[in-house]
């Protein structure tokens, strides 16, 4: 009885902790600061940013100037605020195609940044 209580409560805490880390499957490293890392994910309907936060306080995170372009012929320009990330969690961005259904063809950003303040807009 011991054995089985013992199994139960070790894939409880297994379960837990796999439902609470940060699932980065498809995402690609764009690169780290300090304890803070930038990751995006390209599907065809657009880019998906992700930070995570291995810092011990709180971080706001933004990628600036994300330009993509689209199978319907246009270009797009904008920043994408992640915004709060708690320490030890992970956030996503992005939603650079909300208006129709058009492809990403390509995209690029200037530079992206962390700030234990809030970004001003």
């Amino acid at each position: 009885m011991k054995t089985k209580t013992l199994l139960l409560l070790v894939f409880l805490i297994g379960t837990a902790t796999k439902s609470l880390s940060q699932n980065l499957d498809g995402y690609t490293l764009h690169g780290s600061s300090d304890g803070v890392s930038l990751y995006y994910k390209q599907q065809e309907y657009g880019v998906t940013f992700r930070a995570v936060n291995k810092r011990n306080k709180y971080v706001y995170v933004k990628v600036f100037n994300v330009v993509s372009t689209w199978t319907d012929g246009k270009t797009r320009q904008k920043d994408v605020n992640i915004g709060f990330v708690g320490k030890g969690k992970a956030s996503n961005g992005g939603n650079l195609n909300v208006d129709n259904y058009s492809k990403i063809k390509t995209w690029s950003f200037n530079k992206w940044q962390w700030s234990e303040k809030s970004f001003s807009y």
